[in-house]
């Protein structure tokens, strides 16, 4: 088989490399799954998304209070208010905020996620898109004034979801070895 990937047939065809095709397969069905999972989380309603997003962090170790996690959907820039106990006498208050956007999500819309996360008294915010964030929005998050924001977008999500296993299943498939080539 080594043989073949180093040999050529007629000048300007390469043979295929089979160690290369799998890896064209493999990427295109990761790239494929991806792609279905973010659009079908930007067709989700409003609260559908919202409790996606709620399950989503509550496999990371955020606990919502009940009554906060059958709540509808809701302006006023909280989709969800939590809580990470890291220590027997140590909690985290944690404020979720969930936005399906076409366009990248802007700095401004950080800023004002910080006031809420402020006013709710919270440790720190979670602000999840499906889309991305604007250079101003990522520095705005990171910036050193107010509580830290954690940014999730599009591929983030996409990430978290194969971490978690949340809502789909992994595919495990077998590809032969060169042994099955000999001749």
């Amino acid at each position: 088989m080594a043989a073949l990937r180093a040999q050529k047939t007629e000048p300007g065809n390469d043979v295929t490399d089979p160690e290369s095709s799998r890896q064209t397969i493999v990427e295109a069905f990761t790239s494929q799954w991806r792609d279905d999972l973010l659009s079908s989380l930007k067709h989700m309603n409003a609260y559908a998304f919202e409790r996606f997003c709620q399950e989503l962090i509550t496999q990371m170790g955020v606990e919502f209070e009940p009554s906060d996690a059958d709540k509808k959907a809701r302006d006023g820039g909280i989709d969800g208010l939590g809580y990470i106990r890291t220590e027997d006498f140590r909690t985290q208050k944690v404020v979720i905020q969930a936005k399906r956007w076409q366009g990248s999500v802007p700095g401004p819309e950080i800023s004002n996620f910080r006031g809420v996360i402020s006013d709710k008294g919270a440790d720190y915010g979670i602000f999840i898109t499906t889309s991305s964030f604007t250079s101003d929005a990522k520095k705005r998050a990171h910036g050193t004034a107010g509580r830290p924001i954690t940014l999730i977008d599009g591929e983030g999500i996409a990430d978290l979801v194969a971490k978690y296993e949340l809502h789909v299943q992994p595919v495990t498939t077998y590809v032969l070895s060169d042994y099955y080539e000999q001749e």
